[in-house]
């Protein structure tokens, strides 16, 4: 029997994220016969440094595009986490050989167009689970439109560690052309916090003891709650605060990637389509829902055995959870990183703009990679 339905069939829960990481029943392990797979921007912060942070999450964003696109091909449901600078996508066999061989092209399109060079490799579940990683996963429903992976145990940073280590350059397999980035939109200027006096967060925090991870997070994201708020009200995204691009240079970027070629065609269709967007979002039912839905939709927190977050407050809110995230430090029971900007980067998967969208979040100025610096020191 197959278990390629094993991510669509897990239980829902319905309790805040904190609550659910505290009962272990509610998590199942990822199947033997299911593979991670990695992508990330090597020397990301050369590339951010050099002002190319829209392009390394283009990358990373593009990545997921690419597995999606595949996966509902196969009408096969797969969790997947946005890192800034890179992915990490969990995929059954069925689908493994298609999304890499895609996201080998998408390396090479990185490395031609763009001059970095994105790491892509996989590894088997069950080899992690031979060498004593654990995977436990479940899905937490975090809004009335959203609902998220929420990962325990420390195989998908064994596994990043591991493909960083290898730096090797895979080959094609002997499969059709099969790069697919239909969907993957960056349509959106740099957002401003929802309160015009407010910072923007981007948070990594690491437990230091994988078996504590549970009851560490837990009370992280308690923390977090107690000076923020909730994660609602902790959105570093309003409707009213996103603007349009209208870069000729961002959409030239956008072309670029998800055709591996400048079809000037492609770059006119896309500034047409932001041109018709900007009336259709304010004027039409459909595209004032969808601007309603956008930040319900966006990936501001995750949890992937890490805890990765961008959040919006003030300058006295992230003194205080720093102060509690520092002591908890101190104590030896993570070590955390941060970032903060004045705004937040989007982009976005759309299917059709009355189906399914997902959307990608980062600090400006690659928060997330700038965050994890800190978290090596």
């Amino acid at each position: 029997m197959t278990n390629n339905d094993f991510y669509r069939n897990l239980f829902i829960q319905h309790m805040p994220i904190q609550e659910v990481l505290l009962d272990p029943s509610l998590f199942e392990n990822v199947p033997d016969n299911w593979n991670i797979i990695v992508t990330d921007v090597q020397n990301s912060t050369a590339a951010v440094g050099a002002g190319n942070h829209q392009l390394v999450n283009l990358a990373a964003t593009g990545s997921i595009v690419a597995c999606l696109n595949i996966a509902r091909d196969h009408q096969v449901m797969i969790p997947f986490f946005f890192g800034g600078d890179g992915a990490t996508i969990i995929v059954p066999d069925l689908i493994l050989k298609e999304c890499l061989h895609a996201l080998i092209l998408h390396q090479e399109n990185c490395q031609s167009n763009f001059d970095f060079f994105l790491r892509v490799d996989s590894c088997k579940v069950g080899d992690m689970y031979k060498n004593g990683a654990t995977l436990k996963i479940t899905k937490v429903k975090l809004n009335d439109l959203h609902i998220i992976p929420v990962v325990l145990g420390d195989a998908l940073q064994m596994a990043e560690d591991e493909v960083k280590s290898r730096s090797r350059k895979m080959t094609l397999f002997d499969i059709p052309y099969n790069l697919n980035l239909k969907g993957m939109e960056c349509k959106w200027d740099k957002i401003a916090p929802p309160v015009d006096d407010n910072e923007i967060l981007t948070l990594i925090i690491k437990a230091e003891t994988t078996n504590l991870q549970s009851s560490i997070y837990s009370e992280v994201l308690s923390k977090m709650e107690t000076i923020y708020g909730d994660v609602k009200k902790r959105h570093p995204i309003t409707s009213e605060k996103l603007i349009m691009i209208n870069s000729l240079d961002q959409l030239k970027s956008e072309v670029l990637m998800k055709f591996s070629e400048l079809k000037w065609k492609e770059v006119l269709t896309s500034a047409l389509r932001s041109i018709m967007a900007r009336w259709y979002l304010k004027n039409n039912k459909k595209g004032r829902d969808y601007l309603r839905e956008l930040p319900e939709l966006t990936e501001s927190l995750m949890v992937d055995g890490t805890i990765n977050t961008v959040i919006s407050g003030t300058k006295k809110q992230r003194e205080l959870l720093l102060f509690e995230l520092q002591s908890m430090q101190d104590k030896g029971l993570l070590r955390y990183g941060f970032y903060v900007s004045k705004t937040s980067i989007l982009s976005c998967y759309v299917t059709a703009i009355d189906d399914y969208h997902v959307h990608f979040l980062d600090g400006d100025q690659g928060g997330y990679t700038q965050a994890s610096k800190l978290l090596k020191v």
